[in-house]
């Protein structure tokens, strides 16, 4: 476990580990992010589990959901769209950045969301956003306010492709304000950048439903696998503070 934090971009508004015992202390259901101090529970069904394992060598957090097509482990927190009192506060507006880390075991012929705060069953992400992949693996999708992207179209042949049974940083940066404003990082390197429809595109501050880490809202699947940290900033971090995060965590998962 880990008991100090590393010095981030002062942007961030959302931060979660789950080896930070400011986050959770190695047992139990509930979880603190740690901006807000809001805490957020398990989810359980279909003999799912969320908690620390050792299987890889060391401790990390894992995700089990032996029905796939099931939402069987995940853990909700209450958002809260104007602060950060009564609920986390995530992006907002036509600046942000995402950024974890994550260890894929399943490839099963469903959707795979890592965490999403939507409002509806598409990768659309209407009123917010999801991020994972989509059925059998079909590369990473990310879907941003109304933008739905399938950022790679095919599994396996592209450097940023989702990969089981690996560590992979992705961090994937918005700005709402200009032309090719989403871009796509992958261990701290670019691999993706493409347009946003058009300029003036923010993320509404309408959606009232919790943020899901492991699953999302109304859309299927689920995340089998490791996933320790999730962070978000309130602003689109440039390519070397996205070089810095990726640093700041490598030596944690052997990279």
């Amino acid at each position: 476990m880990i008991t100090h934090s590393i010095k981030l971009h002062p942007s961030i508004c959302f931060n979660f580990d789950g080896l930070n015992t400011k986050c959770y202390p190695g047992t139990g259901t509930t979880f603190t992010e740690m901006i807000s101090g809001q805490t957020g529970t398990v989810t359980t069904a279909s003999s799912g589990t969320v908690g620390l394992d050792s299987t890889l060598g060391s401790s990390h957090l894992k995700f089990a959901n032996p029905n796939a097509s099931t939402r069987s482990a995940y853990i909700q927190f209450p958002v809260n769209i104007t602060s950060n009192s009564g609920g986390v506060y995530i992006p907002q507006g036509p600046n942000a950045t995402w950024n974890w880390w994550h260890y894929f075991q399943d490839a099963g012929d469903v959707d795979h969301p890592n965490f999403g705060w939507e409002t509806t069953g598409s990768w659309s992400g209407t009123e917010g956003f999801v991020f994972g992949t989509g059925f059998g693996l079909d590369g990473p999708r990310w879907g941003i306010d109304s933008l739905g992207y399938t950022v790679y179209a095919q599994t396996g042949t592209n450097t940023g492709d989702y990969k089981t049974g690996v560590w992979q940083n992705y961090c994937v940066t918005f700005n709402g304000n200009i032309s090719n404003g989403l871009k796509t990082y992958l261990n701290g390197v670019l691999v993706d950048q493409r347009d946003v429809g058009s300029t003036n595109k923010s993320i509404p501050a309408t959606n009232t439903n919790n943020l899901f880490i492991g699953a999302t809202n109304s859309r299927g699947g689920n995340w089998n696998g490791y996933m320790d940290i999730i962070q978000m900033y309130e602003s689109t971090l440039d390519a070397q503070n996205v070089k810095a995060l990726f640093n700041a965590y490598r030596a944690r998962f052997g990279l």
